[in-house]
């Protein structure tokens, strides 16, 4: 077997492990190689490093030679002390200084020779300099002025400069020496990273690129193979001698060539069968095409005017059990009695004219409950234009209803509020002028007097005049919620305490037993205890002498909201059942004279 055959039996994964371990290798070993090169080029770093130390030392031990020096000079000639202060501070750090440099080249044994001498002349130096300077201190400068004029201190700091001169050019040369080796490592370092990355390289795509042959030259020949067959023909695959990825793909995608052949003449035998079928089932969609017995909306459908088919969600808006097997056509039943006659003459006449219906009608629950829906039907025709059935959906607008009634009523408020302030503005202020005027009046008639009567009348009736225009500001006045944390029970007794007046007159009996720990409630007090003495007075005024008044408060639950029920029942004559309907309209009364018909209206508003 050719090396190269066996290469394309090899997976495609262990190709690219062989091919990787390549370049890996040669990265490797370039890798350690630019380490090294690494290694010294930071070794002549280092060196250079220490010659610049070496140099920066001599030249400041060379300084404090020539401080010591020129101090010196200066307290000889003045004999003042400041004049000594550069000679000091240098006598403490030139020795130190100098061993330093001892310590940095002491692997050069002539560097550290040249040091040590230099060492030695600098100690002889200060010795003598030190002798004479106390010599001047005790009187006796003459001896220091000898020493200057002969020369002696000169002649040593020669010999010292031409020692450290020795010194600086030796320490050149190693720097040099050093400038050169760096050179050249930094040119070998740039040579292993340029040339090695090169040859790493060209490892790595060289491998890639056979390996991307083997793969994209059978690829190229399978497209071409698809490419070539026209006509909707399943085309022949060729099939690869190879044991990889490749040779296994051919051989699949021929099978499945040949089971996809086979497929195909099986379903042109069975297509004339399948259009039979089809014609069957179109009629059955057309059908049943729109009905979902688990829709959200009410679905019927209905055929010569005769209901068929009714979902779950339409017998729920009729307020029936949808579990219980129902005839259709009872929903016709369930349509309230003044709609019922109407509704279904205007659906028998669109299915006779087969016209789409469309209508807003009214479901009656067994409980009294009223549902209110828009009820649309469409006919389905076929394929010749008859109608085979009536399809229809009913959606519930009771909320929407409500929504209009809700707006509608803000409207209503909107409308009295502006009326209010109207009526505010132009009956308060001569209210009260006719009631302070028939005060002052009533001063100058004795009691006795029919027109002391009258008048007495007259401050009654401004007064009541005065009650109504606040009754009609405070209904159509928006209310600020002030809640507070409270015992409902307190209330209602402190209510009957104010009531307690009408309540005694009439001699009504009041039965009132609280549950003992009853929760406290977060609410508005005052607003909750007028809704109280509206509710409690009027049930006052609907009873005769000697009745019985009934309260209770109960807890109750309401969506997961814990709350409290407050009852109040009364034995008196009632409301007749044509104006129960009314009773929340502004203005409206039944029967009671010096009533103005808001007290209910205010009621609803706050709660």
């Amino acid at each position: 077997m050719s090396l190269n055959k066996l290469f394309l039996n090899l997976p495609i994964a262990r190709k690219l492990l062989l091919v990787s371990g390549v370049p890996v290798l040669a990265v490797l070993i370039l890798s350690l190689v630019t380490y090294r090169s690494v290694q010294t080029f930071s070794l002549d770093e280092d060196r250079l490093n220490d010659v610049y130390l070496v140099q920066s030392a001599s030249a400041e031990y060379m300084r404090l030679v020539v401080d010591l020096e020129t101090g010196f000079r200066g307290f000889i000639l003045t004999q003042k002390a400041p004049f000594l202060q550069p000679y000091l501070a240098a006598r403490q750090r030139v020795l130190l200084l100098g061993n330093s440099l001892r310590q940095m080249v002491r692997s050069v044994e002539d560097q550290r020779q040249v040091i040590e001498t230099v060492q030695g002349m600098v100690e002889q130096l200060m010795n003598d300099k030190d002798r004479l300077i106390e010599r001047v201190k005790a009187g006796f400068p003459q001896e220091a002025t000898d020493y200057v004029e002969s020369e002696k201190g000169r002649i040593l700091m020669l010999a010292i400069r031409e020692e450290m001169a020795r010194f600086d050019r030796r320490e050149v040369t190693q720097l040099q020496h050093a400038l050169g080796s760096s050179a050249a490592d930094r040119a070998a370092l740039m040579g292993v990273v340029v040339w090695g990355g090169s040859l790493a390289l060209i490892l790595l795509l060289v491998p890639l690129h056979l390996i991307a042959r083997s793969i994209t030259g059978p690829l190229t020949t399978l497209v071409k193979a698809v490419e070539n067959v026209s006509g909707g023909n399943i085309p022949n695959i060729p099939v690869f001698q190879r044991d990889d990825e490749i040779g296994e793909l051919t051989k699949v995608m021929q099978t499945m060539g040949t089971q996809i052949r086979n497929h195909i003449r099986r379903i042109e035998q069975s297509e004339q069968e399948l259009r039979t079928l089809n014609q069957d089932l179109t009629s059955s969609e057309a059908k049943y095409r729109g009905i979902v017995d688990y829709a959200p909306i009410g679905i019927f459908t209905a055929k010569k005017d005769h209901l068929i088919f009714s979902n779950r969600q339409n017998w729920v808006l009729a307020g029936r059990n949808p579990d219980e097997v129902l005839d259709p056509e009872h929903m016709w039943e369930a349509i309230h009695p003044d709609d019922r006659e109407g509704v279904r003459e205007t659906f028998q006449d669109a299915c006779h004219q087969s016209e789409p219906f469309e209508r807003v009608l009214r479901f009656l629950h067994p409980d009294g409950a009223v549902r209110k829906v828009l009820c649309r039907a469409v006919p389905i025709q076929d394929h010749g234009g008859q109608t085979m059935v009536y399809q229809g959906f009913n959606v519930d607008i009771t909320a929407l209803e409500h929504m209009r009634a809700q707006l509608n009523r803000s409207d209503r408020l909107a409308t009295l509020g502006q009326m209010a302030a109207g009526i505010a503005h132009e009956i308060r202020n001569p209210l009260v002028g006719i009631g302070s005027t028939t005060t002052l009046l009533m001063e100058d008639f004795p009691d006795g007097d029919s027109r002391h009567e009258d008048l007495v009348t007259i401050l009654k009736e401004t007064r009541r005049l005065d009650r109504i225009v606040n009754q009609i500001v405070d209904f159509a006045r928006p209310r600020d919620l002030l809640p507070v944390t409270f015992q409902l029970q307190d209330l209602v007794l402190e209510s009957l305490q104010v009531l307690n007046e009408p309540i005694k007159q009439k001699a009504i009996q009041i039965e009132f037993h609280p549950p003992a720990n009853l929760n406290s409630i977060q609410a508005d007090r005052d607003q909750l205890k007028q809704v109280l003495l509206n509710v409690i007075q009027n049930a006052v005024e609907a009873m005769s002498e000697g009745g019985c008044l009934r309260l209770s408060v109960e807890e109750e639950t309401i969506e997961r909201i814990p709350g409290l029920r407050i009852k109040v029942k009364d034995n008196g004559k009632g409301i007749s059942p044509s104006a129960l309907p009314r009773i929340f309209e502004p203005f409206f009364t039944t029967g009671k004279h010096r009533g103005t018909g808001l007290g209910l209206p205010i009621c609803r508003n706050i709660i």
